[in-house]
């Protein structure tokens, strides 16, 4: 006998459940994986959030003198716990209280960022920190939260959900960075500011095509081989924005360009696409994993 819903629709047919029934499951990360991934991850975050206060500060009005003082204290908070990182024993306790210290640093940095652009976007605080750029410091600093949080809780996005998510996430901070060097390039500087434009625009295709299969296939049935492509083209277009920036950094070192950017900055943006590749790298070796686990019929 055909068993009917409440709607009279045949419940026993598989097209008619929930896609989101047949997702994969978040995986389970173990202790040394922990310690490593959240170890790398506070290193690196710690010192970019240390930067973002410094930025922060130098793009402030002069007569703006509490704001200046509260991104001081918040780099010297940053410059601190970034030591306790390098300090932090490989020790499942150790670095879990580390990385529910830095959660809390952050969140009040973050805290920070979103009510100063709320009061840049009303004209109560003027100077040079873009809307946008404030808005992607606070991107990046949620981003980190919510990385050392899952670690926390011991367990890992299934990796279509990664895939997707970290590049949804990365190709919008590459796209932003790349229109970011284009405003901060002195304008006679037309091939550079024209190429730097041409990036963002690229990232922008990309970043839209990572959104589409983020609405096609989130928390859905694993589909591999679509998945590794989009990962695949991200790092391509990310190494050659990765090696820009990098001549870009030498250029302003050697002050043979005209521009008004920090080099730090530049270094700063560098590093930020190294670290996207060096987590593409990891998403591509754990997919790697579970496709072979499919082709054997494990997964």
């Amino acid at each position: 006998m055909v068993q009917q819903g409440f709607n009279g629709m045949d419940t026993n047919n598989q097209m008619l459940i929930a896609p989101e029934t047949f997702a994969a499951p978040p995986e389970s990360l173990t202790e040394q994986l922990f310690i490593e991934r959240s170890l790398t991850e506070n290193k690196f975050w710690l010192r970019i959030m240390k930067e973002h206060s410094y930025f922060l500060g130098e793009g402030f009005n002069r007569k703006d003198k509490q704001l200046i003082q509260q991104t001081d204290r918040f780099y010297h908070y940053f410059e601190e716990q970034e030591k306790r990182a390098y300090q932090t024993p490989n020790n499942v306790t150790a670095v879990r209280k580390l990385n529910e210290d830095s959660i809390q640093l952050v969140l009040g940095l973050r805290n920070f960022k979103r009510n100063l652009l709320i009061l840049i976007v009303n004209c109560k605080v003027m100077g040079f920190n873009f809307p946008l750029l404030v808005d992607h410091i606070a991107r990046e600093a949620e981003y980190f939260m919510r990385t050392l949080k899952k670690f926390n809780e011991g367990i890992l996005d299934p990796i279509q959900d990664a895939i997707i998510k970290e590049n949804v996430f990365w190709l919008k901070i590459m796209m932003e960075h790349s229109r970011f060097i284009a405003s901060l390039l002195d304008q006679s500087e037309r091939n550079l500011v024209k190429t730097a434009l041409k990036f963002g625009d690229d990232f922008e295709v990309l970043l839209n095509q990572a959104r589409d299969v983020e609405s096609m296939l989130y928390k859905k049935s694993p589909t591999y081989p679509i998945i590794g492509k989009l990962n695949k083209d991200s790092e391509n277009a990310t190494h050659e924005l990765r090696n820009f920036k990098q001549a870009g950094l030498d250029l302003i070192k050697s002050c043979q360009i005209k521009n008004v950017i920090d080099p730090l900055l530049a270094d700063h943006v560098v590093r930020e696409a190294d670290h996207f590749l060096q987590m593409v790298h990891v998403l591509e070796e754990r997919l790697k994993v579970k496709q072979q686990e499919q082709q054997m019929g494990l997964g």
